[in-house]
């Protein structure tokens, strides 16, 4: 007769944000939460202010790259880290817009490897999802096409209230920005979209 191998199952208790930040810290491996459970947030995010599933999976690669190599001087102050996250991912944005073609910065450093190609399956189904739900909307079409005319600043903004959903206070944290800036952008942007149609 064999001897029954026993296999402990450790269940991780929940953290909070403040916890977790410490604990990846500590441990950069834990890193991979914060990933799997805003990744498709921001990947969203990006493919709706860019319009570009390229040059969204970079940004969105770019953002949590530095994330994860800046995660040491992150200092928590209650706002959550999904708003840290969008204002790295609404700087890359906008590097992206200013220039005729992204190039992330850190990406370039890293060699592809085939776990990179194997992952290209699970991108495909992504863009055919996220270009589906686009397509689903013409509405969101018209004004994200009379978006993209309008200056970055009130695209930004526009973009985290009504399309991410942010409260003001959030998007003046994720932007670094006063409430009442925040809010006089909206009016502006709004005031802006209006004017075209």
């Amino acid at each position: 007769m064999q001897p029954f191998c026993r296999v402990c199952i450790v269940e991780l208790k929940p953290l909070s944000e403040e916890q977790l930040i410490n604990e990846i810290k500590k441990n950069p491996i834990l890193f991979g939460r914060i990933y799997d459970e805003h990744y498709g947030t921001i990947f969203n995010y990006c493919y709706r202010r860019t319009r570009d599933f390229s040059a969204s999976k970079d940004i969105t690669s770019e953002t949590f790259l530095k994330a994860y190599i800046n995660i040491h001087r992150f200092k928590w102050r209650g706002a959550p880290l999904l708003s840290w996250l969008y204002r790295i991912a609404s700087n890359e944005i906008n590097l992206h817009h200013r220039a005729k073609k992204y190039r992330p910065t850190l990406l370039k450093e890293i060699d592809i490897s085939e776990s990179a190609v194997l992952n290209d399956r699970r991108l495909t189904k992504e863009k055919e999802a996220a270009e589906s739900e686009l397509g689903k909307h013409e509405q969101f079409l018209l004004v994200q096409r009379l978006l993209q005319k309008i200056p970055l600043k009130y695209q930004e903004v526009i973009s985290l209230k009504y399309f991410e959903k942010l409260k003001i206070r959030e998007i003046s944290t994720v932007l670094n920005k006063p409430e009442g800036t925040v809010k006089s952008l909206l009016s502006r942007g709004i005031a802006l979209i209006r004017n075209q149609i």
